[in-house]
C-alpha cells in the first residue's frame, strides 16, 4: 500500500489534500477508497486487491457517499471524485 501511495500522489498531486480540505472526517481506509476510485477501479478490482469482499466494499461505498453528502443517486461517486 505505501508504494501505491506514493506512485499515485506523485500521478495525482494534490488529491489528498484537496479532499481532505473539503471532507476532513475522512477516515484513512475511505481516503484509500476514493483514491482506489480515482483511478476508476471496480469494486470487484478494489477487492481482489485488497482481500476485502464485494460486499463490504459495497457498503464501504455507501457510507462514503453519505459522508461525501452524495445523496442524489443520480451523481456517480467516480466522476465525482474524479473532479477534486
Amino acid at each position: 500500500w505505501d508504494e501505491f501511495e506514493l506512485i499515485f500522489s506523485q500521478v495525482h498531486s494534490g488529491f489528498y489534500a484537496r479532499l481532505l480540505e473539503r471532507f476532513p472526517k475522512l477516515s484513512p481506509s475511505e481516503q484509500k477508497l476514493c483514491a482506489f476510485l480515482r483511478l476508476n477501479m471496480t469494486t470487484k478490482d478494489i477487492s481482489e486487491l485488497t482481500g476485502q469482499s464485494v460486499n463490504t466494499l459495497e457498503t464501504a461505498r455507501y457510507r462514503l457517499r453519505k459522508k461525501l453528502n452524495l445523496v442524489n443517486s443520480q451523481v456517480n461517486l467516480i466522476t465525482f471524485l474524479s473532479q477534486i
